[in-house]
């Protein structure tokens, strides 16, 4: 489920409740090599543009990773995501956004006695395709147990 979290009159979200499914797949290449498959879809009944106006709109993703085991606690990866998302556009209309990326990075693990451990990583986002003129760089830090 997608909750209404932005502000659709800033262009920011789509004022409504979405909901979303994917199936993930993940494949053991080799000893070090692990690869991770997602495919989705999604449908948001009277989301909203930014005047108001709402249409129900659904969009598609998927992406792909191929990660090397470094270490324990160390790999290197490399991802694909493309989304195929409608919008809601002012006279009521629907327009399809596409996105694609290409993501090398890496992940580092440190655990902890308690069985906590926290994952912090980066990666440098390459637009491709529709997307070919947006590149950054991506901070993620997580605590899992």
């Amino acid at each position: 489920m997608n909750l209404p979290t932005g502000q659709y009159k800033k262009g920011l979200g789509n004022g409504a409740t979405g909901y979303q499914v994917n199936i993930p797949l993940s494949v053991d290449l080799a000893d070090k090599w692990v690869s991770h498959w997602n495919a989705g879809a999604t449908y948001t009944p009277k989301a909203r543009e930014a005047s108001g106006v709402r249409a129900d709109i659904r969009g598609t993703n998927h992406g792909a990773s191929l990660v090397y085991l470094h270490s324990e606690t160390l790999n290197f990866l490399v991802e694909y995501v493309r989304n195929e998302n409608q919008a809601v556009q002012a006279d009521g209309s629907k327009a399809w956004e596409k996105t694609a990326f290409l993501n090398p990075g890496l992940r580092h693990a440190t655990n902890y006695a308690s069985g906590w451990q926290m994952v912090s990583g980066v990666s440098f986002p390459i637009g491709v395709g529709p997307s070919r003129k947006d590149n950054g760089i991506l901070f993620y830090l997580s605590f899992e147990k």
